[in-house]
């Protein structure tokens, strides 16, 4: 019998299209002019402040979820963990502070479904936009994209 957790499959799908974004975006030389370097600035900047205030209404959605189902609360406890460094990756000038949580379903199969569809889905937005962001941005990006696929799975995964 196959155990829950992440494929093989899976997980390397979600590691080669992380590498293929941060190689696609790694070729782009971030311009030449100083307009150009501003609004590049401005781009990651925008990039970020999303990054950081997506990864804060996840953080207090995991935290909600574990307060509200004791079975979540220990394997959501390292994911939290992981998503206070993404955090922190993203912490710049002006980052907004995280949104509260929106209450989720109270039954932990549903709650954690629920997370495990968000980590899913900012892990796809985090990757859209690599192309228009710096080298540096792009690669972090990407690899919290993957974390976040990563996340989702075990989610999924946990009894």
């Amino acid at each position: 019998m196959r155990d829950a957790g992440p494929t093989r499959r899976a997980v390397l799908g979600t590691v080669t299209a992380a590498t293929i974004a941060v190689t696609v975006a790694g070729c782009d030389d971030g311009g030449g002019g100083s307009d150009q370097g501003r609004r590049k600035a401005g781009i990651d900047d925008a990039a970020r402040e999303r990054a950081y205030a997506t990864t804060g209404a996840l953080l207090a959605g995991y935290e909600a979820a574990a307060a509200r189902n004791a079975a979540l609360a220990e394997p959501l406890r390292p994911l939290s963990a992981e998503l206070r460094a993404h955090l922190a990756a993203f912490a710049g000038r002006g980052t907004p502070s995280a949104p509260p949580a929106v209450p989720g379903p109270a039954e932990p199969a549903v709650a954690g479904g629920a997370l495990a569809d968000r980590a899913q889905q900012v892990s796809d937005e985090r990757l859209i936009g690599l192309a228009d962001v710096s080298p540096e941005l792009a690669r972090r990006l990407a690899s919290t994209a993957a974390c976040l696929a990563g996340h989702a799975q075990l989610i999924r995964s946990a009894p």
